[in-house]
């Protein structure tokens, strides 16, 4: 079960939460569970890896996981950037009264959850980063290569700032990123990423 929550941020903003300890809203008494925070790629939503519930449940973890500023039900931040991310999970964290957690950022969001373990060493006991980009200056790196073209093209709009990123939003077609991700998910066996896009 997944129980979703808004929380409010000191400086007002709202972060949608997401978290597997079914009375996590009910019940203060100390989880036994260690916390994973899980942490969304793009374009998709925080709702956590259903696929990976039951082998959680069974190593004694709880997800927890929210909608990154901007996505889903979480309002924009402007300003973000990825040591952003470690203020939000702490204050997730805080509400939902977690101490020490993991954090697994999976896509995009793996130098997110590397971000936490950098600002948080005192709370994250642990930091996993999968399939997410590489640094964008690597020498002999082509960056973009394997992504969709509508993503890539707004990648490259970002890396020219928010005016060329806005510019481009408004005169881009919506790419169907349907396809995309059913072929991705079809090849691992993961329909449910797909569903998460």
């Amino acid at each position: 079960m997944v129980t979703e929550a808004d929380i409010r941020l000191a400086d007002g903003r709202t972060l949608h939460a997401y978290d597997t300890r079914a009375d996590a809203a009910a019940d203060s008494a100390p989880d036994p569970a260690v916390a994973v925070f899980w942490l969304h790629g793009s374009p998709n939503v925080g709702s956590p890896p259903e696929p990976l519930f039951a082998a959680a449940e069974a190593n004694g973890l709880r997800w927890v996981s929210y909608d990154r500023p901007g996505y889903g039900g979480s309002g924009p931040h402007d300003g973000r950037d990825v040591a952003s991310a470690a203020a939000d999970v702490a204050a997730i964290a805080d509400a939902l009264g977690i101490g020490r957690f993991a954090v697994l950022g999976h896509s995009g969001a793996g130098p997110h959850a590397l971000a936490c373990a950098a600002l948080l060493p005192e709370r994250v006991i642990a930091a996993v980063s999968v399939s997410a980009p590489a640094p964008f200056d690597a020498d002999g790196l082509d960056w973009f290569a394997g992504w969709s073209p509508g993503i890539a093209a707004e990648n490259r709009a970002a890396a020219g700032g928010r005016a060329a990123l806005e510019a481009h939003w408004a005169a881009a077609e919506p790419e169907d990123m349907g396809a995309f991700f059913t072929e991705a998910a079809r090849r691992r066996r993961w329909p449910w990423l797909a569903a998460r896009a």
